[in-house]
C-alpha cells in the first residue's frame, strides 16, 4: 500500500495521543487502515485495539478494507460504532447490577408516544390546554437527544438549542419523559450512550470494568463526536490507552444533534494531554479551484484550526460556474446546465443537486418534471410534502377533483393542518375520516369541531377554516395564484408557519408555499387548469423507474463523502445557505 508523506507521519506515530486533521478527500480511511496495520506490525495485540466509527456503513467499510489489507492469518481488531459499544457496556453493567435491566425499544413510534404524552403533561401542569403542532413535538424529541448527547441539564440544553420561549415547557417535559421511560422499563437509541456514561461517572465499580483494558482507541470522523461520546472515550482510554483520532472540524454537520467540533481544538489537549497533531492537507477529490474556494469560505468559520486544503497534482481541473436566477424559483439556468451535460454524452446519474433545506429542491422538481428529466430524491417528492399536499388540496376542492383522489383522506388531513388548527392527532383523524365519508358536510363538521374548542381563539380559527372551505368551492375559475393568495391571507399562513418550533422548520414551510405560488404565477392559469397540469406532472413522476438514469436531488448532509462528476449547489441565498443561525 502506498501513502503520502503526510499519511505516513500519522501512520507511524509512536507514543502518546494523536489528532489528525484530514481535509475532504484526503484519504483518511486509507490512512487509518495503514495506522492499524502499523500497530499490529509493532506487536500490539489485535484485541487491545478498538476502532470506532459513526455508523454501521462506515464500520462495515472499514472492516472490509482492513480485511483486504491484512494477511489471512492475522487477526483484526474489533471495529464498532459508538452505539454498538454502548449496547455492550449497557449489557455488562446490567449483568453486574450496576444499571437496571431495561428493554431496548427500537420503535420510534413508542418514543414518539412517550414524548407526546410528556409534552402534553408538562403543558397541563402549566395550566395550558394548548395542543402543540407536529413541529413542536419533533423539536421536543430533538431536544431530548440534545440533553442526552451533551451531558447537560435540561435547562442548560434548552438555552444551548436556542428554541423559542414558547417551548420552555420542554424542560419539565424532559423530566416527565424520563420518568415515563423508567416506569416502562425502556431504553432508546440515545440511552445506549448516556446511561453507561452516567453510571461510569457516578460509580467507580462500573468504571473499573471498562477503563484501562485497551492499548489503542482509533476514532474516525472525530469532528462529529458529542460531549457524551468524548466522555466515553475518556473513560475507555483511562490512564493506559492512547487515543488516535482523525477528523476535520470544518466538516461537522451534526451540531444540531450535539456534535462538538470545538473538541478538536483546545479541549482535546485538556482531555487527552500531550497529543501530537498531524495534518492531511492534500485532497484527491477535486481540483485547485474548489480547494481555493473552500479555503476562502471555511476561513470564516469560528473555533477551527487553520488547515489549508491543497489539491494533489493528480486531481482533475475542476471548474466552477455561477448560475444566476433571474427571479425567485427560476431554475432555467440549472436545467440548462443539466441539458448541456446530457448533450455532451454524459449520464444523468453523474449529476447531484444539493441544497441545505429540502424545500429548496421543490421548484427544481417542478422544472425537471416540465422538461421530463428523471430525478431521484432521498426524501418524499413535492407531491407528498405536507404543505404542498394541503394547499393543492384546496385547489383540488375548488376544481372538483379532491374526492376522486386515491389519497383523498391523506390530503384532507394535510388540508386541516395547513396551517395548524391546534387539534389533537386523534381529532384530526376523526375529522378527516368524517369529511371523506360525507364531503358535502365538511363545513358543518368543521363548525361542530369549532364549538368544541376550549379557547375562543381556536374556535374562531376553526370556524374561519369552515367558511374558507365553503368559499373554495367557488374558486374554480380564479387564477390559481389568486386562490393561493386568498387562502394564505385568510389563514395568516406565513405568520402561522413562523410559529414553528425551529427557524428551519418555519423556513421549510414558507419555501413550500412560495414554490407553489411562484409556479402558479409562472403558469398563469385558472385553478382547474393548474390542478390538471400538476396532475400531469405527478403522473410523469410516477413513470420514473427505480434505478434508472436520473439526477440525484439531496441535502448536503446526506451525500457527505460521496463524489459526483457534476455537482450543483442550489439555494445560495442570504440567511438560508449558509444558515443565519
Amino acid at each position: 500500500m502506498s501513502y503520502t508523506d503526510e499519511q505516513l507521519r500519522a501512520i507511524e506515530h509512536t507514543g502518546g495521543h494523536s489528532l489528525t486533521y484530514a481535509v475532504a478527500g484526503s484519504g483518511k480511511t486509507h490512512m487509518l487502515v495503514g495506522r492499524v496495520l502499523f500497530l499490529l506490525e509493532q506487536g500490539v495485540p489485535a484485541e487491545r485495539i478498538r476502532v470506532l466509527a459513526f455508523n454501521r456503513e462506515a464500520a462495515k467499510e472499514f472492516q472490509t478494507r482492513l480485511a483486504g489489507a491484512l494477511p489471512t492469518h492475522r487477526a483484526a481488531p474489533k471495529v464498532s460504532t459508538f452505539h454498538s459499544l454502548g449496547l455492550s457496556l449497557t449489557a455488562l453493567f446490567e449483568k453486574h447490577e450496576l444499571l437496571p435491566r431495561r428493554r431496548l425499544e427500537p420503535s420510534e413510534a413508542v418514543e414518539k408516544k412517550l414524548a407526546r404524552e410528556a409534552a402534553l403533561a408538562a403543558l397541563k401542569e402549566e395550566g395550558s390546554d394548548e395542543y402543540p403542532s407536529q413541529d413542536a413535538f419533533e423539536a421536543f424529541r430533538a431536544f431530548i437527544g440534545l440533553v442526552k448527547s451533551d451531558l447537560l441539564s435540561a435547562a442548560d440544553a434548552f438555552r444551548t438549542f436556542g428554541l423559542l420561549p414558547s417551548c420552555a415547557y420542554f424542560v419539565r417535559a424532559f423530566t416527565l419523559f424520563e420518568q415515563a421511560r423508567e416506569r416502562a422499563g425502556l431504553r432508546f437509541f440515545a440511552d445506549l450512550l448516556s446511561d453507561p456514561v452516567a453510571v461510569m461517572r457516578a460509580n467507580p465499580k462500573a468504571l473499573a470494568l471498562v477503563t484501562n483494558k485497551l492499548d489503542l482507541v482509533v476514532v474516525d470522523e472525530f469532528q462529529d463526536v458529542s460531549r457524551v461520546q468524548v466522555e466515553l472515550l475518556i473513560q475507555l482510554v483511562g490512564t493506559r490507552a492512547y487515543l488516535n483520532a482523525v477528523g476535520d472540524d470544518s466538516q461537522c454537520i451534526y451540531a444540531w444533534r450535539g456534535a462538538r467540533p470545538e473538541v478538536m481544538g483546545a479541549e482535546f489537549a485538556r482531555h487527552f494531554p500531550g497529543a501530537t497533531r498531524y495534518t492531511l492537507s492534500r485532497t484527491f477529490r477535486f481540483g485547485h479551484r474548489v480547494s481555493l474556494a473552500a479555503a476562502q469560505l471555511i476561513g470564516h468559520n469560528r473555533n477551527r484550526m487553520d488547515t489549508l486544503c491543497v489539491s494533489a497534482p493528480s486531481t482533475p481541473d475542476t471548474g466552477i460556474d455561477v448560475l444566476r436566477a433571474t427571479s425567485a424559483g427560476d431554475q432555467s439556468a440549472l436545467v440548462a446546465a443539466i441539458d448541456a451535460w446530457c448533450r455532451a454524452g454524459r449520464s444523468l446519474r453523474e449529476v447531484a443537486v444539493l441544497a441545505r433545506l429540502w424545500a429548496q429542491t421543490l421548484s427544481l422538481e417542478l422544472a425537471l418534471l416540465e422538461r421530463d428529466i428523471p430525478y431521484v430524491k432521498a426524501k418524499d417528492d413535492l407531491f407528498r410534502v405536507p404543505e404542498i399536499a394541503g394547499l393543492l388540496g384546496y385547489l383540488r376542492l375548488a376544481a372538483g377533483t379532491l374526492f376522486a383522489e386515491p389519497r383523498a383522506r391523506e390530503i384532507v388531513r394535510h388540508m386541516l393542518a395547513t396551517p395548524t388548527l391546534w387539534l389533537t392527532a386523534a381529532t384530526l383523524d376523526t375529522l378527516a375520516d368524517a369529511i371523506v365519508r360525507a364531503p358535502a358536510q365538511a363545513p358543518t363538521l368543521l363548525m361542530q369541531t369549532a364549538r368544541q374548542a376550549r379557547k375562543p381563539y381556536h374556535e374562531t380559527r376553526i370556524a374561519d377554516r369552515a367558511q374558507l372551505w365553503h368559499e373554495a368551492l367557488g374558486w374554480a375559475d380564479l387564477p390559481a395564484a389568486v386562490a393561493l393568495r386568498i387562502y394564505a391571507a385568510t389563514t395568516d399562513l406565513v405568520s402561522a408557519f413562523a410559529t414553528s418550533a425551529t427557524t428551519e422548520a418555519a423556513a421549510e414551510k414558507e419555501l413550500a408555499y412560495q414554490t407553489l405560488l411562484d409556479w402558479a404565477v409562472r403558469t398563469s392559469t385558472t385553478v382547474g387548469a393548474f390542478v390538471a397540469r400538476m396532475d400531469a406532472l405527478r403522473r410523469s413522476r410516477e413513470r420514473y423507474e427505480a434505478g434508472g438514469d436520473a439526477v440525484l436531488l439531496s441535502s448536503i448532509h446526506q451525500v457527505k463523502g460521496r463524489e459526483f462528476p457534476l455537482v450543483i449547489v442550489t439555494g445560495l441565498e442570504d440567511g438560508l445557505f449558509p444558515s443565519r443561525r
